[in-house]
């Protein structure tokens, strides 16, 4: 999963307009895996392309729904500002 997370969180968080910085690009795949059932492969790199192509057709819409979520999420709450501030 977090593969396919890492793929196609940039894409989502362009999409909702979100602050591009390092911290809000890592909350956002943070909340995302946290939502989502953890699948793990064990193959050559050389087999593992294939799988994930087959983990990203089952949990495409899942996925999609919550890099969503995360999003919205972080837009509403971002914590880079707080950090600066600590």
């Amino acid at each position: 999963m977090e593969a396919l997370v890492e793929e196609k969180a940039s894409r989502y968080i362009q999409m909702f307009g979100l602050c591009t910085c390092p911290r809000c690009i890592a909350d956002v795949k943070a909340l995302t895996l946290t939502n989502l059932q953890p699948s793990y492969i064990v193959r050559r790199r050389a087999e593992a392309h294939a799988m994930l192509t087959v983990y990203e057709n089952r949990y495409n819409s899942t996925i999609f729904a919550q890099l969503t979520r995360a999003c919205k999420i972080i837009a509403d709450n971002p914590r880079h500002d707080r950090d600066q501030l600590l």
